[in-house]
């Protein structure tokens, strides 16, 4: 009996000191909401460009920019699949990209239609066109997907050292991620 008791004690005493180690006086925890694995369906969204980061070679956020950067709106990508003409399933990749019109000050919406496709489970192919108006491949490793965030890390992009200190980057800059969040 005694055994039972102590045993009990102690069970309390460690579900009570848990309860309360992790309260830092900071108010309730930040509960992000799951990460989602169907990409296919989950990337069906509105989805507006936050920032910009620049990631070291274990990941690790070392430089950020907020997306808007001198531009008047951010940029979106809505991503979803519809039917061609010959009534197959497509899918579609809208840009929605804002620029202010440095005469008049007045936000100006530019917009592309291109295709995009999801690849061996997490690679997001898509075009993004260059300042001549032309379409070039792109890929991206879908890092993360929740139902109102997204972490896209470029492929195709990745700093030397010397780089990333010619455009005035911390050092250890490597690898390019843009952090997406949904609009609805």
């Amino acid at each position: 009996m005694k055994k039972v008791i102590m045993f009990m004690s102690v069970s309390l005493l460690t579900i009570f000191s848990i309860g309360c180690s992790s309260d830092d006086g900071g108010g309730a925890p930040i509960i992000e909401p799951p990460i989602e694995t169907d990409y296919e369906k989950f990337i069906q969204n509105e989805w507006a460009f936050m920032k910009y980061q620049l990631l070291d070679k274990d990941r690790k956020v070392v430089f950020e920019l907020d997306a808007k950067g001198a531009d008047c709106k951010n940029n979106l990508w809505i991503f979803k699949e519809t039917l061609d003409e010959n009534k197959d399933k497509i899918k579609v990749r809208t840009d929605l990209s804002y620029i202010a019109d440095p005469e008049t000050g007045k936000c100006e919406e530019h917009r592309k239609q291109i295709p995009y496709n999801i690849l061996n489970g997490n690679e997001l192919v898509t075009a993004l066109v260059n300042d001549g108006d032309q379409l070039m491949l792109y890929f991206f490793e879908i890092r993360e997907m929740r139902k109102n965030k997204m972490l896209l890390i470029r492929k195709d992009y990745e700093l030397t050292e010397e780089e990333a200190i010619k455009y005035n980057f911390p050092k250890e800059a490597k690898y390019l991620q843009y952090e997406l969040k949904t609009t609805k």
